[in-house]
């Protein structure tokens, strides 16, 4: 069920305030693991330094070429060829229709485009419950629950983790007929 009204876009510095007001909105920065000081300097170098690695990819989320969300891949173990997803959906357009299908596209890029064999996401109990419910529909594996793990703002939060390795995506992404990755290259 491919949509071509998604696409993902790399950030310049040019999206610094976007993405810092995207990233500091309270409904958004209660479900992040990490704090990001409203500081658009700051947040100019941080775009500027993951321009320079090699661990790191991001793209803004575009839906009809409009701006909707950020989402990132990480390789979090180069040698076991692991990586963690960060998705944050800024606007209510990133929320809706086709663009939850992103991970489709982070999938195939992760997977094929980078060569990696392994995902494992951590998502912060105070995501919502339906987001929880539909990793294992989209074929990821629950690993269990790190009871309060987090703290932030002084509040105790659980971390749910999911794994999903290569061959489990090949096994399941035929359901969503999505063959991009977040770059466009074609991967049958």
């Amino acid at each position: 069920m491919p949509n071509s009204s998604l696409t993902f876009i790399e950030p310049t510095e040019e999206h610094a305030q976007l993405l810092l007001d995207w990233r500091t909105r309270p409904d958004i920065a209660g479900q992040m693991l990490s704090s990001v000081p409203y500081d658009v300097e700051r947040q100019k170098a941080w775009l500027r330094r993951c321009a320079e690695r090699d661990d790191y990819v991001h793209r803004i989320l575009c839906v009809d070429g409009v701006p909707a969300g950020h989402v990132s891949i990480t390789v979090t173990e180069p040698e076991w060829k692991i990586a963690t997803f960060g998705v944050l959906m800024g606007e209510r357009a990133g929320r809706m229709g086709a663009a939850p299908l992103n991970f489709a596209y982070m999938l195939n890029h992760v997977f094929f485009t980078m060569g990696l064999r392994k995902v494992v996401n951590h998502i912060l109990g105070t995501n919502s419950p339906r987001l929880l419910k539909g990793q294992p529909m989209i074929g990821y594996r629950p690993v269990g629950v790190l009871t309060r793990q987090v703290m932030k703002d002084g509040q105790e939060i659980d971390l749910h983790i999911f794994e999903m390795l290569a061959d489990d995506w090949l096994t399941v992404r035929e359901r969503f007929r999505i063959y991009q990755d977040m770059d466009g290259r074609e991967w049958r």
